[in-house]
Parts: C-alpha cells; sequence; structure tokens
C-alpha cells in the first residue's frame, strides 16, 4: 500500500512540474520551422568523370553548406539502361508525395522521362540541367531547361589549339556521332578551318571504351596531331594516357578540370592537360538552388536557356599549370577570343540551329573544312 501510495505521489509531482513547465497548462509554443529548401538530384549514375561527377559535386556542396538547403542523390540507372519504367518509378517516387521543392534530372538520353514526370505532376518544379532538345509542345511550364554554348566552347578550343600546334595539325576524339555530340566541335571545325589549321576527327562510338580510346588517339599522333581535345567520357582517359606518352603532345580535357581531377593521383596524365573545357553544370545548378530558395525561381519556368561564356556556363580551366605552361602572349589571344565569342562579335556556327535537313546537308561540310581524315 505504501509502495503505491509513492508512485501515485510522484506521479503527481512529475505533472505538476510538466504542468509549471508550459504555463499552467497552456499549449506549449510551437518550435520554430527548421524545415528548409529540398531538393532531388536523379542521376542515371555517378563515377563518369565527367560532367555528371560535376553536377554530384556541386550538389553535394550545396548540401554541406549552412543554407538552409538540403540535397539528395539518387543514382537511378547504373546500367545505362534507359528503361522507362524504371525512370517513371523514380520519378514516382521523389514527387508523389510533395516532399521536394525541387526535382532535378536531364541529360538526352534520359530527359524524356523528365518531361513524362513533368505532365504528371503539374505542381512540381524541375530543372533539367542539360537539354538537347524539348517537347514540341515546348517547355513545360513547370520546368527550367538550361544546356551549354558548346559551339562557342569548341571555338575557343580551336582558337587555343591553332595557337599551341608546332605540327600545324590537331585533333579530336568525340564519343559517338550525333548532333548533340558534334555540337562540342561545330566550332572548332569552324575557327580550324578559318585559320588554316589541318584536324584529325575520330568517332570511336564509345564513353567507356579506354583501350579504345589510347588507340584512337596513337593513331592521330602519328598523323602529326600534337593538341588533341577528347569529348568523350571515360574513354577519354585512353586518350589522356597515349598523350601522356609523347612530349610534345598536349592533350585538353573536357567537361571538368582535369589537371586537378588526376594531379594528385596520376601526374604523368596531369601533366599533359594544357587546359580544361569546362561545362560549368555546377555554377548553373548553385544559381537555380539560390532562384528556389529566394523565390525567384519561377521567373525561369516554361524556358530554355543556354549558358554561354558570358554567364560563366562555359569556359577554359585557367589553374596555375595553364599560366605556367600556356605562354603569355597565346593566353591573351585566347582571352580576346572569349570576349568576342561573348559579345557576339564573333558568330559561331551551331549545328543545333540546323534543321534535320539542314544538318545533313550543312554538318559534312563544316566537319570535313580542313579535316585530315
Amino acid at each position: 500500500m505504501k509502495k503505491l501510495l509513492t508512485i501515485l505521489l510522484s506521479l503527481l509531482m512529475v505533472l505538476g512540474l510538466a504542468a509549471c513547465g508550459n504555463g499552467g497548462g497552456n499549449e506549449p509554443e510551437p518550435t520554430e520551422d527548421k524545415t528548409g529548401i529540398n531538393i532531388a538530384v536523379l542521376l542515371p549514375f555517378t563515377g563518369d568523370q565527367s560532367y555528371f561527377d560535376t553536377l554530384a559535386q556541386a550538389a553535394r556542396e550545396v548540401d554541406a553548406d549552412d543554407n538552409g538547403i538540403s540535397v539528395e542523390i539518387f543514382e537511378c540507372d547504373p546500367s545505362g539502361a534507359a528503361e522507362e519504367s524504371n525512370w517513371m518509378g523514380w520519378f514516382d517516387n521523389v514527387c508523389e508525395d510533395g516532399q521536394y521543392d525541387l526535382v532535378v534530372s536531364g541529360n538526352n538520353t534520359y530527359e524524356g522521362f523528365l518531361y513524362k514526370a513533368c505532365e504528371k505532376y503539374p505542381d512540381q518544379l524541375f530543372y533539367n540541367f542539360d537539354y538537347s532538345a524539348t517537347p514540341e509542345t515546348g517547355v513545360p511550364a513547370n520546368c527550367y531547361c538550361v544546356n551549354w554554348a558548346l559551339d562557342d566552347l569548341g571555338y575557343v578550343v580551336g582558337a587555343l589549339s591553332a595557337a599551341m600546334t608546332k605540327t600545324g595539325t590537331v585533333g579530336v576524339v568525340v564519343g559517338m556521332d550525333f548532333a548533340a555530340m558534334n555540337q562540342f566541335i561545330s566550332g572548332y571545325c569552324q575557327v580550324l578551318t578559318e585559320k588554316g589549321v589541318k584536324y584529325a576527327i575520330s568517332y570511336p562510338n564509345s564513353f567507356t571504351d579506354t583501350a579504345l580510346g589510347k588507340e584512337t588517339t596513337e593513331a592521330m599522333i602519328q598523323k602529326g596531331a600534337d593538341v588533341i581535345w577528347q569529348v568523350a567520357g571515360g574513354l577519354g582517359n585512353g586518350v589522356i594516357d597515349a598523350c601522356s606518352e609523347h612530349d610534345d603532345v598536349w592533350c585538353i580535357g573536357v567537361d571538368q578540370d582535369q589537371y586537378l581531377q588526376f594531379k594528385d593521383t596520376n601526374e604523368a596524365w596531369a601533366n599533359t592537360i594544357l587546359t580544361s573545357a569546362l561545362k560549368n553544370t555546377n555554377v548553373a545548378f548553385k544559381a537555380v538552388c539560390d532562384m528556389v530558395k529566394n523565390g525567384t525561381y519561377s521567373e525561369k519556368l516554361g524556358k530554355a536557356e543556354a549558358w554561354g561564356i558570358a554567364l560563366n556556363g562555359v569556359g577554359l580551366a585557367e589553374n596555375d599549370f595553364y599560366l605556367a605552361n600556356c605562354p603569355e602572349e597565346i593566353r591573351n589571344e585566347v582571352a580576346a577570343t572569349l570576349a568576342k565569342v561573348a559579345s557576339g562579335e564573333v558568330e559561331v556556327i551551331d549545328c543545333l540551329d540546323w534543321t534535320a535537313e539542314e544538318y545533313e546537308v550543312n554538318w559534312p561540310a563544316l566537319r570535313d573544312g580542313n579535316r585530315i581524315d
């Protein structure tokens, strides 16, 4: 009985303290709302050593900052199978409950699924971080689409290659032969033809086969190419490897700063990469995150925009290695070219501006302007 009484007294004391703690029985003050901006990034995979990795790194950086923005990365298609049922399942997972303020995806292989999700979830906001085409009905009203002025980027790479070559012959290895990839080299072919510099183009039809990339590059070097640009994803490692075995050959990387990528892990590779042609997916992604946070993202919805040199969407990696190994005179020449392209003083050819019929006629003539193979 005494034990029961002690327990009851203890309970009464606890309840009394609780009542005092909340102001004599009033409801507790609501806690501060700490839910910030939540963003989901749907990538097929990471580890491409190219622009998927660049975007993933930017997402991690935004998530790590004390900025009220939380970013989750989902690797949805490691095999690259691009099956609609799989991708729509992923979009259902992140869109159904409305827990994300923004859903990010893109790339020419997968953007069709993104547009289907835009239609299925009209109240969800989307961002296509790299569009190659938009629906015939136009950009969805709940999506902002960005791509990169790769024609401008190729023009600048071509100008640099022309200035750096000692043989009068340069080269480019392009993963596959289709219009979205050829946009990289439309400006490249244009400026090299204008300058009378010979160039080799190779299409190994792969973004992963490093052995093939090395073999292709060796053949290009035997033809006299001494500045070689790789536009081939993971296969580009084979391009870099081949260039590294020749003291008189420079490689130009792609998408991210590949000198910094290999500086601490493969010095021989790093020291052959004069610079890299940057597709700054990270710059645009961080800008979009800020827009969502400050409430201005709605101004971009329903639009498709190219981020070029003027917006720092594309450009060259001007790291310490580039500054040390590219002569000042050439750097100044390249800077002047960048400025002319950014201002529109130089009109760069973009093969994606052509209709299918125009592309079929015009592309071979542009591609083969001063081509040696």
